[in-house]
């Protein structure tokens, strides 16, 4: 569950902000879209995705140790 509200948060934002780009910059959706990539190093682009990758591995480990926990406290009950 941490894991689809991390995608869903992180879709959101990239959408909004390609929206806002669209409606600021008066160009096409895929224009805006690549700029978001296409951003220098020195705007801390490469920060921000390590950031976002970091973000996703821990939501995917936060996930996996709650199915694990859970998972035991349902032995615990049966057995």
């Amino acid at each position: 569950m941490v894991t689809f509200a991390y995608l869903l948060i992180f879709t959101t934002m990239g959408i909004l902000t390609v929206g806002l780009d669209v409606f600021v910059f008066h160009e096409g959706f895929m224009k805006c879209f690549k700029k978001i990539y296409e951003a220098e190093v020195g705007a801390g682009a490469i920060t921000i995705v390590f950031t976002a990758i970091f973000g996703f591995v821990w939501s995917v480990i936060v996930d996996f140790r709650l199915w694990k926990n859970k998972k035991k406290g349902k032995q615990k009950i049966l057995g």
